[in-house]
């Protein structure tokens, strides 16, 4: 018995096409879905929170964070030249 035709593509591209190819919407907002519950949670307490902020209390709150991300920056960048000082005297270049 002779073998029969398993699949053929013939008039699926017309049918494709016949309503257009469309791009996948994006969504709005990023599912939380596998995120840290801890966080997701804490997330939407502070957005509420900030919601009830003055425009004083906003200024304010945005300098305490602009100071702080200061610190941060500056502890890395000594943990930064610290590594960097021993790898120096480790002798790993030669």
């Amino acid at each position: 018995m002779a073998k029969s035709k398993n699949h053929t593509g013939h008039n699926q591209i017309y049918k494709n096409h016949r309503n257009g190819i469309k791009k996948t919407r994006r969504p709005r907002k990023m599912s939380m879905a596998g995120m840290n519950c801890r966080f997701v949670r804490n997330q939407a307490f502070a957005k509420r929170g900030m919601q009830k902020l003055t425009a004083e209390e906003k200024a304010e709150q945005l300098t305490a964070q602009k100071e702080a991300q200061k610190k941060v920056d500056e502890k890395r960048k000594a943990e930064r030249q610290g590594w960097e000082s021993d790898d120096l005297t480790s002798g790993r270049d030669q």
